[in-house]
């Protein structure tokens, strides 16, 4: 299944929010509960071109935004993509804010029956550095306070937290970690994504305060390695194989479409090439490929 918009509005300004300012601007009956079903609907019966990203994937469907939780018939629509899709795993991707309102996270958990995955953004350690990305002050006491319902009514079980890595918080990674651990020390029911940040969206637009290399953002995450080790499972997302960490290969996914990556000519022999995502094309336009080298062997 596809990534699916659920709402095009978001209560945070994240500066790394890979959505267009134009999303925000389309008119809101493009995202209404009839139109939703609809939608779903065609595409369970086997129209072509409903969904944009991902539609040859049935395996999964991800609720995106925007912020899907502040859709004005959000538990409706989530009542009815439940139902309609049983057996697949829904993952919610989310800033958990509005978690933090216990009500609501003890309704969302009746209907948001397993499979299903909530997939929290967290982007610092503190309320300055979270907040400074965000563009939003208190949204981390909000996010941190929606992860606590959520690890209380469910025991962890079906999160995500994910941390999407660039110039503002790289440096904060380390102790991003550290918190979470704190947190959260029963690390066997949740699982970490780091991210490093897609070049596209309001990231283009803040690429100054948003800019990071991949050299940087692996240099970081070794560092992190003991860390990483402590929890039981860990993810990171758009980093090439040759410039991870031996100890830490096993932990990267390839979770971009083959048309959003490229495989430059020094890729073509190396080892790894199968089971590596490469480069992200947008990044390899204004990176480069001289981070990357080809392994020999594994």
């Amino acid at each position: 299944m596809p990534d699916i918009a659920f709402w095009n509005k978001c209560n945070n300004k994240c500066v790394m929010c890979t959505n267009m300012d134009s999303f925000v601007r389309q008119k809101k009956d493009m995202y209404g509960l009839k139109f939703h079903i609809a939608r779903l609907n065609r595409y369970l019966a086997g129209e072509k071109g409903i969904y944009v990203k991902n539609p040859q994937r049935r395996d999964y469907i991800n609720l995106t935004g925007g912020e899907p939780t502040m859709h004005p018939d959000f538990f409706p629509l989530l009542y009815y993509f439940r139902k309609k899709t049983a057996g697949l795993n829904i993952t919610l991707l989310t800033n958990g804010r509005i978690f933090s309102d216990r009500k609501f996270a003890e309704k969302f958990l009746k209907i948001a029956h397993p499979p299903f995955t909530v997939a929290a953004a967290v982007h610092g350690s503190n309320a300055a550095v979270h907040d400074g990305i965000t563009g939003v002050s208190g949204s981390f006491r909000e996010t941190m306070k929606g992860l606590e319902h959520l690890f209380l009514m469910r025991g962890g079980h079906g999160i995500e937290i994910r941390i999407v890595l660039h110039k503002m918080n790289i440096k904060n990674f380390g102790a991003i970690l550290k918190m979470l651990l704190r947190k959260f020390p029963e690390t066997a029911g949740y699982r970490i994504v780091a991210i490093h940040y897609e070049i596209e969206g309001r990231s283009i637009k803040n690429q100054k305060i948003v800019r990071l290399s991949l050299a940087e953002s692996c240099v970081e995450v070794g560092k992190a390695a003991d860390t990483i080790k402590k929890f039981l499972e860990f993810r990171l997302y758009h980093f090439p194989l040759c410039m991870v960490q031996k100890s830490l290969r096993k932990l990267c996914w390839i979770t971009l479409p083959e048309k959003e990556r490229i495989y430059p000519g020094k890729c073509l022999k190396c080892v790894l090439k199968k089971n590596c995502v490469g480069l992200m094309r947008e990044y390899y336009k204004k990176f480069g490929d001289s981070e990357i080298t080809a392994v020999n062997s594994d």
